[in-house]
């Protein structure tokens, strides 16, 4: 880590298990415990190398963010899964559980298919253009009350 002024400025605002050095100012974060994938933190992280960083740091015994499952996913008992990702951070439409399990996911990285055999065919990575928020307020300040 750079001592000084520079280091305190060399950090990743969206992405709190960042590794960052510099200046100039470059960061990473650990996909694997033998590679370590450049980012751009002016721009928020790819779902699935999150994914990829939750696992590592999961299967190390360090903290991770909690989840749920998604309202039109798959109900499933595997949890999180490790997923396997393009080198843009896009999911790879098709996923395996290091067996011989295998399923088609779109670009959420959510199931969108039966578990199959490895010969499961998921041509390409289908697109998801709907998200849905939930938005909650928080109770008003106590000087705007009565």
């Amino acid at each position: 880590m750079v001592v000084g002024a520079s280091a305190q400025d060399c950090k990743c605002e969206n992405m709190k298990w960042a590794s960052c050095t510099g200046p100039p100012c470059q960061c990473t974060i650990p996909l694997t415990r033998d590679v370590d994938q450049p980012i751009d933190c002016s721009k928020l992280v790819p779902k699935c190398f999150l994914m990829k960083v939750e696992m590592l740091r999961r299967s190390k015994g360090q903290d991770t963010r909690t989840v749920g499952k998604p309202e039109e996913g798959f109900v499933d008992n595997d949890g999180i899964y490790d997923p396997e990702c393009e080198s843009d951070g896009k999911f790879k439409a098709k996923q395996c559980n290091n067996t011989e399990e295998c399923w088609c996911v779109n670009s959420a990285g959510v199931r969108r298919t039966e578990k199959e055999g490895p010969n499961i065919n998921c041509d390409k990575l289908v697109e998801t253009f709907w998200i849905r928020l939930i938005l909650e307020h928080s109770s008003p300040p106590s000087w705007l009350c009565c």
